[in-house]
């Protein structure tokens, strides 16, 4: 054992000063641009990006803490998440590399913690010691991953893996905004059935009217300011109008759910801020690097796919990308998380794809087949928002008695919106799109008609299986410490198995190159 100790000792050294190496070579590469990534954040739209981006974060943080304190067994809660999303995400935009891309929980990660719980319990260990190592051996993998340069084995993550994890993720906001209302009709909710029926109708009307106030800058009516801020505030606006129509006498009498939150600002069971780390066997401790290769591969994926669909060329960054300095910044991050218990954050498609376009300029041009669309002209590239966002998200903490104000339907409206709008752009949904389409009414560009429509069905029937069994993996507690590893094998697939089964035109047009 005492050898054991002496080489991770002398590993541990030589990955120091690796990650002091490679921040000194990432912090003169990026400091020219950390002080602009302040100045430029001063201005009008980061103010409605804050506001929307607050709501966008908040939101999950509650309902996964919700969900989180029923499969931990009330080990982490609401608090816990707020605290852990909030801290991390200051953290993140103070030391990352590239700004854009926001940290928060995800139901992948929620998903891994349920399965982590229920092991323990199987095994008859105490959950936070353990998942505190988990957590270590993470932190310590992704630490030495960054150091060694290991993000540019994204690369070998094609469209093809891009389209199948942000499908997972879109999905996984659906399913929970759905699931949510569907549980109103089963367990019989605030209201009973006339209640169920009430939170499917707020939660429709504030997805509706969510999307229609941002879509008002496209509007005839009144003037370019006006529709812009509208548009820039128009998911806040969602919130506080449907909040205020749930409190209406005729709306409230029937009955709704609001957001499960603590009276008052403490950890669960009125536990310490550190973790009892040390109450489990040396063995034990060793052993939890196994699953923590699991949870690696998951963090490592969905940090660098999310950073690289934030830096997409249709967003026109200006500022180029830092995947090392990012991932090595939430490493250090999730080990601060497990020391002190609290839940593993990484980065969130979602919450990043909404914050990009939420600082993006757009303007609306003739398409190539003569219908508009919305290009991007110019993204604010900025710290400012995710700083302020989540420094709100923190101090959220002290007051939780409000948040009981907004009701649980209106949340699920939010996920559906944020869900949808992942959903945008994504090639595979497209494409089901355009196969379910007449063939005469495609357009022009359109790879459907480019390859055929055979084809096209069975490449994305490839990515529908792939995404199923990754859906059902995450699905169940006995499987959802496999999941990950199954992210990783799409990079696999993608390499030896299609080239098998498609042209090399067929993917060239259906998995174009990602910058």
């Amino acid at each position: 054992m005492g050898v054991l100790l002496l080489v991770l000792l002398l590993l541990l050294v030589v990955l120091s000063v690796l990650v002091l190496l490679m921040l000194l070579q990432t912090l003169l590469q990026r400091l020219p641009l950390y002080k602009d990534d302040w100045k430029t954040g001063f201005r009008a739209k980061s103010l409605s990006t804050t506001a929307f981006m607050y709501f966008a974060c908040l939101m999950p943080a509650v309902a996964f803490g919700g969900f989180a304190q029923q499969v931990t067994g009330g080990a982490m809660g609401v608090v816990e998440y707020l605290v852990a999303c909030g801290g991390s995400g200051v953290a993140y935009s103070l030391f990352s590399g590239q700004p854009m891309t926001f940290t928060g929980p995800t139901g992948l990660t929620l998903a891994f913690i349920t399965a982590l719980h229920a092991f323990t319990s199987a095994a008859a260990l105490p959950f936070l010691p353990v998942y505190t190592w988990c957590g270590l051996w993470t932190s310590a993998l992704m630490v030495a991953l960054a150091a060694g340069g290991a993000s540019n084995l994204v690369r070998y993550a094609t469209q093809f893996t891009d389209d199948v994890f942000n499908a997972l993720i879109a999905l996984n906001f659906l399913a929970e905004a759905c699931g949510g209302l569907a549980r109103n009709f089963k367990l019989g909710g605030a209201g009973g059935s006339g209640g169920a029926l009430l939170a499917v109708n707020v939660a429709g009307a504030s997805y509706l009217l969510t999307q229609a106030l941002t879509q008002a800058r496209g509007s005839v009516y009144f003037n370019k300011g006006v529709r812009e801020q509208v548009s820039d505030f128009g998911p806040v606006l969602a919130i506080a109008a449907m909040t205020a129509v749930s409190h209406l006498p005729a709306v409230s009498s029937i009955g709704l759910d609001f957001l499960s939150v603590p009276a008052s600002f403490m950890l669960q069971g009125g536990r310490g801020w550190l973790s009892p780390l040390l109450s489990v066997p040396v063995s034990v401790r060793l052993l939890c690097l196994l699953p923590a290769l699991l949870l690696t591969s998951l963090f490592f994926l969905d940090q660098n796919i999310s950073a690289r669909v934030v830096n997409r060329p249709a967003h026109k960054l200006k500022k180029p990308p830092a995947y090392h300095q990012d991932l090595l910044t939430l490493g250090v991050i999730t080990g601060v998380l497990s020391v002190l218990g609290l839940p593993w954050q990484c980065a969130a498609t979602v919450q990043s794809l909404n914050h990009v376009r939420a600082l993006s300029t757009t303007q609306v041009v003739d398409g190539p087949d003569g219908e508009k669309q919305e290009v991007v002209t110019e993204v604010c590239e900025t710290r400012v928002t995710g700083f302020a966002t989540h420094a709100l998200i923190l101090m959220s903490v002290g007051a939780l008695p409000l948040l009981r104000l907004i009701p649980m339907p209106v949340v699920s409206g939010m996920f559906l919106y944020l869900g949808r709008k992942v959903m945008c752009g994504n090639g595979f949904f497209e494409r089901i799109t355009d196969l379910c389409m007449d063939p005469k009414l495609m357009g022009s560009g359109s790879v459907v008609k480019a390859v055929g429509r055979g084809t096209a069905l069975r490449y994305t029937a490839v990515q529908a299986l792939m995404l199923a069994l990754l859906w059902t993996l995450k699905s169940f507690s006995q499987t959802a410490l496999l999941f990950p590893s199954v992210i990783g094998l799409l990079v696999v697939m993608r390499l030896t198995v299609l080239p098998k089964l498609f042209s090399d035109r067929s993917l060239r047009l259906l998995d174009p190159p990602v910058a």
